[in-house]
């Protein structure tokens, strides 16, 4: 019976040790992937605009020992997920973004994270005359590119970016101005049409926001100073409509106002 049961743990260990054998085996077919490599490979998937595939390389790579190659590879994980443009994707990139300014403020590629946040809130944008809140935070990120990298290559990108905001949140405020003007609610008119001229000085449909603050200051009995800002108009546009609606107030030939002075309210 002794003998028996010795031929059975035999029987055991001889099993234990091919399974041993078999799962060494197995580990030396699988080494760890080469760093360089594995990013090369998540590269070419960038280029490809596969974006799946090269985050499931870019989570391969191993970047113990290279914080560089850490940093990059964290990069192009936002990268990747900010292509890929779904929502849940842009909340991933926006937090990668982030955490990249967080753990690599004094990398070279700061003002690139910088930047791409700021397009991450940009992506989150209303139209104009709903919330504008999403637009000014995505100027103020935009602002420390600005601030922050003033001789990154990024700078240049950012201020088209200012300037497209500035012009959404002009257009947001006329729009706002003519409903309240509309109304006879003169005195909100005025602040978002002077808030334009104020905020945006050069702005390409500032014609109307002169005209629409000439006339209000006008309808309420302030006729000396509607007249300069209608000059100034006719100066500035003598060839747009507002300019030449502005020439014919000034010349007594149009209308003292466009809205009875005696319903006007501020």
């Amino acid at each position: 019976m002794l003998k028996h049961g010795l031929l059975a743990l035999g029987t055991v260990l001889l099993v234990l040790a091919g399974l041993t054998a078999v799962g060494c085996s197995r580990a030396k077919a699988q080494p760890l992937l080469d760093p360089a490599a594995t990013y090369a490979k998540a590269e070419s998937f960038m280029t490809a605009r596969k974006y799946t595939k090269a985050i499931s390389w870019l989570q391969k790579v191993n970047t113990a020992q290279n914080r560089e190659l850490r940093a990059q590879v964290h990069l192009r994980l936002a990268d990747a997920y900010f292509e890929q443009k779904s929502i849940l994707d842009l909340a991933e990139a926006k937090g990668r973004y982030q955490s990249f300014l967080n753990a690599f403020p004094l990398s070279g590629q700061a003002s690139y994270a910088q930047y791409r946040f700021s397009q991450c809130l940009q992506r989150s944008l209303n139209k104009p005359e709903r919330d504008q809140g999403p637009t000014f935070l995505a100027m103020g990120e935009l602002r420390k590119v600005q601030d922050l990298y003033p001789n990154s290559p990024w700078v240049d990108e950012a201020n088209v970016e200012i300037a497209a905001l500035e012009d959404l949140l002009s257009r947001d405020a006329l729009l706002k101005a003519r409903f309240y003007y509309q109304r006879k609610s003169f005195a909100a008119a005025d602040v978002r049409l002077r808030n334009i001229l104020r905020d945006n000085p050069d702005w390409e449909g500032r014609d109307e926001v002169l005209y629409l603050l000439g006339m209000s200051l006008r309808i309420r009995g302030q006729v000396a100073a509607g007249d300069d800002v209608l000059a100034r108009l006719q100066s500035d546009f003598p060839e747009s409509e507002y300019g030449r609606k502005a020439r014919k107030v000034l010349n007594r030939s149009g209308p003292a106002s466009e809205q009875p002075a005696a319903g006007a309210s501020g």
